[in-house]
């Protein structure tokens, strides 16, 4: 399920509260995208679960979107997966999305990408920052969410989608002070135009760092892989909204 659907299907069947949940958690989401939100997602769960929420947090083709992915350890066919289909996306690719890549050691995966056949990627603009403060991250994001603004003449609520892939490469190379005060920047910016950001931690729902950045977001998203041909899907995801009081049951990615 990405925050633009509505695929949530409440408790299992011994939850007898199932009923109350769903429309609760409608409206939690309905209002995290008015008011814009930024959204950790973790779990103990394969990386390539971690791509089909990014996916599907990022949005469909069906209405104009803008995309802003920073990638530290994201590969470029994780990129290509992640994004629409150019044919069927509104608006010119290269205009409303952006690749900021802060990969370390330096790589293109927009050349990578290329190198693989992956149509999406050849139209693509692809920023490379390298610096060592996280300074020149946080200044590439922030110079991209106002080009978008500018060309949307107003961004809507929503409408601007930014992803961070992934946490865990930035405080491997930084301290977490470093990180931590990155994140404030970005997310604040995330807020200022109501977009929807989110950040992928590969790592437990309670681990002690995942646990000490909850707090610094709207809400946690944890993804876990379940037997496909038991349950007819193969992975889910729960919601922690802590302050509306709010954790859902396990329903499909």
């Amino acid at each position: 399920m990405s925050a633009g659907s509505s695929g949530y299907r409440g408790a299992t069947s011994d939850d007898a509260s199932s009923s109350e949940d769903e429309p609760r958690f409608l409206d939690v989401l309905r209002e995290l995208k008015a008011d814009g939100c930024n959204l950790l997602v973790v779990g103990d769960a394969p990386r390539r679960l971690f791509t089909e929420a990014s996916a599907g947090l990022l949005g469909g083709p069906e209405e104009r979107r803008y995309r802003l992915l920073a990638v530290t350890d994201a590969s470029a066919q994780s990129v290509v997966e992640r994004l629409p289909d150019p044919e069927e996306t509104p608006g010119e690719f290269a205009e409303t999305t952006e690749i900021v890549n802060h990969a370390s050691p330096p790589r293109s995966v927009v050349d990578a990408g290329a190198s693989r056949n992956a149509p999406p990627l050849s139209d693509l603009s692809e920023r490379r920052v390298v610096d060592p403060q996280l300074a020149g991250l946080q200044a590439e994001l922030a110079e991209s969410m106002a080009t978008f603004n500018r060309h949307a003449g107003g961004l809507r609520p929503a409408q601007l989608r930014v992803g961070v892939d992934s946490l865990g490469a930035l405080f491997e190379h930084y301290d977490a002070g470093v990180v931590h005060r990155c994140l404030q920047v970005v997310t604040g910016y995330v807020d200022d135009y109501d977009a929807m950001g989110h950040y992928v931690l590969t790592e437990p729902y309670d681990s002690e760092r995942a646990e000490r950045l909850a707090d610094d977001f709207d809400a946690v998203v944890e993804i876990r892989a379940v037997d496909g041909g038991r349950d007819d899907h193969h992975a889910e995801e729960r919601w922690h909204v802590s302050s509306h009081d709010l954790v859902t049951d396990w329903f499909p990615l």
